[in-house]
């Protein structure tokens, strides 16, 4: 046989060998690879990252991230803002606010047109908040008391109430077939003639809403103190006194992929 038809024999098998390989090489590497992970920004008047440590003691490493940190970590990176613009420019998954502190009309405005274009955004703002804090009441580095983001709300069609008999009680919950503790939590509540239309839905138990102004999604908890230590974590490393923790993981992870969190709506 001429030696040229000998390569035509054996080109074939080769290339299906080399493509085989190739193949494997593909879905290995793939299957190797890191998932994509969710990229979170935290913006809150409670000092999570460092902890109430000065600027001399973080310098020297003496501050340590709050305990909700790490837990936190567990549904994607996590880093910090001081602003909404920040928050903008970071271009985060999920935008998380703990009790922020008092933003300004404008910084109110750029929140809902953020959410408005698609942003995801989980709130937990507490009408009494309970978190425990070195520093003296009236102190401006104290977490902010109560929460004032009343114009976004009422914008929305939403009133953050707080019950009188409420102040200092822990409340058993159940935040999407999660058993949740609460501390002196807030209610939703639904107000007439809103300015801007978010298609809000309050939960049967009226401590969370959700609404979607927009392409976007927003999830908000009238509770904060919900997420402070005492609240879900226990002696025992690795065991948690409640769902809290893993309610703040799920609840991220619906948001993330734009699925719905309430239920059962109350309204």
């Amino acid at each position: 046989m001429p030696r040229w038809k000998w390569l035509w024999a054996i080109v074939p098998a080769g290339l299906c060998v080399a493509i085989a390989l190739a193949g494997a090489w593909f879905f290995l590497s793939r299957a190797n690879e890191a998932p994509s992970t969710t990229k979170i920004i935290v913006l809150s008047s409670v000092p999570l990252q460092w902890g109430e440590a000065d600027i001399a003691a973080i310098a020297q490493g003496q501050g340590r991230p709050d305990p909700l940190i790490a837990r936190l970590s567990e549904a994607g990176s996590v880093s910090f803002a001081d602003s909404v613009a920040q928050i903008q420019a970071g271009r985060p998954d999920i935008a998380l606010l703990i009790q922020p502190r008092a933003l300004s009309p404008d910084e109110m405005v750029r929140l809902d047109k953020w959410v408005r274009a698609g942003g995801r955004l989980l709130l937990f703002a507490d009408p009494a908040f309970q978190w425990p804090s070195e520093q003296p009441i009236g102190d401006p580095d104290r977490p902010l008391f109560t929460s004032l983001l009343s114009p976004l709300f009422q914008y929305w069609g939403l009133e953050l109430a707080f019950p009188m008999d409420a102040e200092g009680a822990v409340v058993a919950a159940n935040l999407s077939d999660h058993d949740v503790k609460l501390a002196s939590p807030g209610i939703w509540q639904a107000i007439e003639d809103a300015k801007g239309s978010a298609s809000c839905r309050i939960d049967l138990g009226r401590y969370m809403a959700e609404c979607r102004p927009g392409k976007g999604q927003a999830i908000l908890v009238a509770d904060a103190d919900m997420l402070e230590a005492s609240m879900w974590q226990s002696a025992i490393p690795g065991v948690d006194t409640s769902d809290n923790i893993e309610w703040l993981i799920w609840a991220i992870g619906r948001l993330r992929a734009g699925e719905r969190v309430v239920g059962h709506a109350g309204i």
